[in-house]
This record gives structure tokens, sequence and C-alpha cells, in this order.
């Protein structure tokens, strides 16, 4: 680092050694607020509001991204994802870690899940045994966009509903 660039910034800045890829994620970094549903313990929905801080991050190779919310019963809820494409090997690395749960969830890496661009939707695909979860980004403009999951529990055969949405605008 030259003494010219600050230490602290913000959002962190891209490398021009990070793969092109890394741009499908880019739309991430800045602040984001929004407010998002989803199913309360009793099934019923819930609203709640939340932020999304994405920030360059491994020296401007990879994107980290906070998730600073509630869970359904109303306690704070912080997950942070760290995503990476690896150009060697042409695949994306995705882990998840929940911090409100204490455990990482290794997302996507080669020999599991993916990542896909379907018209205005990324799609972030992975499986925990035989349960596999969809999350999509939909990026409507620059400044906004919505964040939906839905699960099966049949190996991918059928879907359940988006159980989680959530629809951000950039702040930052």
């Amino acid at each position: 680092m030259s003494s010219q660039q600050p230490a602290i910034t913000s959002y962190g800045e891209r490398s021009a050694r990070a793969p092109m890829e890394l741009d499908l994620f880019s739309f991430l970094v800045g602040k984001w607020y929004g407010t998002g549903t989803a199913k309360g313990p009793d099934g019923s929905p819930v609203e709640f509001e939340m932020s999304w801080i994405g920030r360059y991050v491994l020296d401007g190779t990879a994107i980290a991204d906070e998730f600073h919310g509630a869970t359904p019963d109303g306690k704070p809820y912080l997950g942070i994802s760290l995503r990476h494409y690896d150009a060697v090997q042409r695949a994306w690395i995705v882990e998840y870690l929940n911090v409100t749960g204490s455990f990482l969830r290794r997302q996507v890496n080669p020999r599991s899940g993916g990542v896909s661009r379907q018209g205005d939707a990324i799609i972030v695909t992975s499986k925990d045994g035989e349960m596999r979860i969809r999350e999509f980004y939909r990026v409507n403009e620059r400044d906004r966009f919505t964040y939906t999951t839905d699960l099966s529990r049949d190996a991918g055969k059928t879907w359940d509903p988006p159980g989680f949405e959530i629809t951000l605008t950039r702040v930052e």
C-alpha cells in the first residue's frame, strides 16, 4: 500500500488483478437498507428492517457482504458472505458465516453448488444433504435489488415458495 492511500476505507477498492467474474457481485459493494418478510414461528409473515453492507476485501479480489437484521422472532441477526472467484479452477467460492447461529456454511465451491445469471437474476445454489437452497438476487435498478430464497427438501425435485424476501435500496 502506498503512503498516498488511506489505511481505512469504507468499502475497499476492486483490484485490477481480480477476475472479471467478480463484477457479477460488485453491485453489492456499498450500504443498502430495506425491509423484508419471512415466515414467523407460527408460519405467518413477519416484516423486518435490515441493512446490507458490501466491501471489497482480500486486497480487492473478493467481496464480503454483511446482512444485519432480525430473526422472525425479533432477535438480532448477523450473517457474512465471502464471495471469491477462483480463476485457476474457474469456479466460485462462496462461504456464509452465520454469526448469530455460530456456524460456517460452504455454499459454493468447485465440487458443489453454483452461481449463474438468468436475465436480471443472479442465482446462487447450494446444498446441505438432501436440502437445496436457491438465492436470487434480482437487480432491478442500479440502486435497488430484491433478494429471495427458496428451499427444496427432496434434492431439487420440488421447491417451496420463497420463504424470505427483502427489497433493498442503496443508501451509500
